[in-house]
């Protein structure tokens, strides 16, 4: 008997915008976006800003999260994810705004643009039009046009990529940047094995996701996983259709390891998701190994997810990339479409009087 995710007919007739076509272009649409901004004379000065501002929503936030997480132990300039509609009080002329928009509609994004205009940061927009590229062509500032026609979360390696070379045109990377090439080798070993056409049998991302359906997923991620296991849970969200929650090590050794004492009537559909790095630092992997202890006692299943390559960014790519697969399974399974939308529409329709 054919297994449902290895039934294309079944899968066709629910990925109607091919949400796992896109998925499986990931390696190629990185090197485009690195490619493309490689192109560009933007006219920033490289000159030491105080702080780095990524200001973005959804699934146009990621890009920026995932940038901290990778240059976090080697970067001297802060950098920090704004996702609200005003700036932080400290932001001024010494801060690079990076204003991150897929859309280039989305509203918060767009007052926080214009609050850091009038602060007179150095800004970069990264949009595939809309109001803030017009904003931007009018006010002379400096924009990555993205390629259009994807769901904001499906843009990732456009919005990750694209955000890292401008990084390193202005400075912030330094020598993390021969971590790239590797990381996008590794895109594509993964692609070849979990993509649609890769049976159940041998295909990581099917079976992660046949495992989690009728569980509620929560994502436990080493602390270079923090913006991963984020991701992950925004995928679930949007691509699977499913609540589901995340948190980070070692945080989580301080309140989310209390979930155990949940009544076991909750806990008997709660999946705990560990994405472990191979490098973590010893004392917090011994712990790691005790909280998965204490939750195998409690929840109803729980699944590693291990993740590959020799440096930091490879780490965080490849175990975001199976994320990125096995939500898109999953909402397969649960006969939804990954790539609808319709909650998200019914809010922004939402007028303040």
């Amino acid at each position: 008997m054919v297994h449902p995710l290895d039934d294309f007919d079944l899968i066709k007739r629910f990925d109607t915008n091919e949400m796992l076509k896109v998925i499986e272009s990931f390696p190629e649409m990185s090197l485009d976006a690195l490619k493309t901004v490689e192109t560009y004379n933007l006219k920033i000065d490289k000159k030491d800003f105080r702080n780095v501002v990524i200001a973005g929503m959804g699934g146009s936030a990621i890009g920026g999260v995932l940038l901290r997480d990778w240059l976090q132990p080697t970067c001297h300039t802060p950098i920090i994810i704004s996702k609200q509609y005003k700036l932080p009080s400290y932001v001024n002329e010494n801060t690079l705004l990076l204003a991150v928009s897929y859309s280039g509609n989305t509203e918060e994004t767009l007052s926080a643009l214009n609050e850091a205009k009038i602060k007179q940061s150095s800004i970069i927009v990264f949009t595939s039009g809309g109001k803030m590229a017009s904003y931007a062509e009018h006010e002379g500032i400096p924009c990555v046009k993205l390629p259009g026609g994807f769901q904001p979360r499906a843009a990732i390696p456009y919005q990750f990529f694209s955000l890292a070379a401008i990084a390193r045109k202005i400075g912030l990377v330094d020598g993390a940047w021969s971590e790239v090439d590797e990381s996008v080798n590794l895109l594509s070993t993964l692609r070849s094995e979990m993509k649609l056409e890769s049976p159940y049998a041998s295909n990581l991302a099917k079976q992660i996701a046949f495992q989690i359906k009728g569980y509620i997923p929560f994502i436990y991620g080493s602390s270079i996983h923090e913006g991963v296991a984020y991701r992950w849970n925004t995928q679930i969200n949007e691509n699977s259709k499913i609540p589901a929650g995340s948190s980070s090590f070692p945080e989580a050794f301080h309140n989310a390891v209390m979930a155990s004492e949940a009544d076991s009537e909750l806990l008997k559909n709660a999946c705990a998701i560990f994405l472990i790095d191979p490098y973590e630092q010893k004392e917090t992997a011994a712990k790691i190994q005790v909280f998965h202890e204490i939750m195998s006692r409690r929840f109803g299943r729980l699944i590693e997810i291990h993740a590959r390559g020799n440096d930091r960014l490879s780490r965080i790519m490849s175990a975001l990339y199976i994320g990125d697969f096995v939500s898109t399974y999953l909402g397969l399974l649960y006969g939804r479409n990954p790539s609808s939308i319709d909650s998200i529409n019914e809010l922004k329709r939402t007028q303040v009087k």
